[in-house]
């Protein structure tokens, strides 16, 4: 990796630049890092798992929304670069997979939530019944932050032709089974993402389900080449384990140190927790010329 030539550098947002999923603005240490590692000539690339509507919402509050900011949307499965910003990629399910996926949802006694494409305006769908504690948070925020919500009695009774994402927010002792059964009954339909909730104390998580092909590491190979980056120029930085399959692509991963120890474990560098400013310390070190020491033997 050469400091001296652009980098692509795709930073998650959950976790890395904000705190948690339900926060709604970046803080001006991490603009101000952002801008710095621009200003260097690198690229930067929002890498999240939230849609358009949310991660708009977001940008627009913080008053930093670059009209060439290159943005992957739902853990890969929607890329936006170019000037001006354009839609370069979409991978969507179809009507009969989201159909089959809200069944294995309700199966394990949680509650679906289905995502609408941007024609459908992102609409986040969801079955009108009794959520846990922690669901129950993520759409009362949603709700006042980027709105765009439907309670429907039955996701079933809808008329599905396509959709962005099937998921839900449950304990992990839901969350975990749920997931590997999905993977195995779905395998090469689908892409199977398991996350740990921010919210919660560590005992919730994301059950998502996209199309087979999406995820952070394809996204990464997309826009590297749109951009005309080398992977050898491309760094990664996460917090969770929708950011994996990014740090194996990139030739550079960065874990936050608020990321789980699997997550440290699988980086070639671990900086500080995003409370701390990990990512900006990252971000302002890059824009200096210098690139963090590779650390392979990260302990946990």
């Amino acid at each position: 990796m050469d400091p001296t030539r652009p980098l692509l550098i795709a930073l998650d947002m959950d976790g890395t630049l904000v705190d948690t999923e339900v926060d709604d603005t970046l803080a001006a240490r991490e603009i101000e890092a952002l801008e710095a590692a621009r200003s260097a000539g690198h690229v930067v690339a929002v890498c999240t798992g939230r849609n358009l509507p949310s991660l708009t919402n977001l940008l627009e509050r913080s008053d930093w929304f670059p009209d060439d900011l290159p943005m992957v949307l739902l853990n890969g499965a929607v890329i936006w670069a170019g000037l001006p910003r354009r839609e370069l990629l979409r991978r969507e399910l179809d009507g009969e997979t989201v159909r089959e996926i809200i069944g294995y949802l309700r199966h394990f006694d949680t509650v679906p939530m289905v995502y609408g494409t941007d024609e459908d305006d992102g609409i986040l769908h969801y079955e009108d019944r009794p959520l846990n504690p922690i669901q129950q948070r993520y759409l009362d925020v949603r709700r006042s932050t980027v709105g765009r919500l439907q309670a429907v009695p039955d996701l079933l009774a809808l008329d599905w032709r396509r959709a962005m994402e099937v998921g839900t927010i449950d304990e992990l002792v839901k969350v975990r089974p749920l997931c590997e059964a999905l993977a195995t009954e779905m395998a090469g339909r689908v892409k199977v993402i398991d996350t740990l909730s921010l919210l919660g104390d560590g005992a919730y998580g994301w059950a998502e389900v996209f199309h087979p092909e999406a995820g952070k590491g394809h996204a990464l190979r997309e826009l590297a080449a749109h951009c005309g980056i080398p992977l050898a120029q491309t760094v990664a930085v996460g917090d969770n384990f929708n950011d994996l399959d990014m740090f194996e692509v990139a030739a550079l991963s960065v874990a936050m140190g608020n990321s789980p120890a699997d997550v440290k474990g699988q980086a070639d560098h671990v900086t500080g927790a995003v409370q701390t400013g990990g990512a900006a310390a990252v971000l302002t070190a890059m824009a200096a010329g210098e690139i963090p020491a590779l650390r392979k033997d990260v302990q946990p």
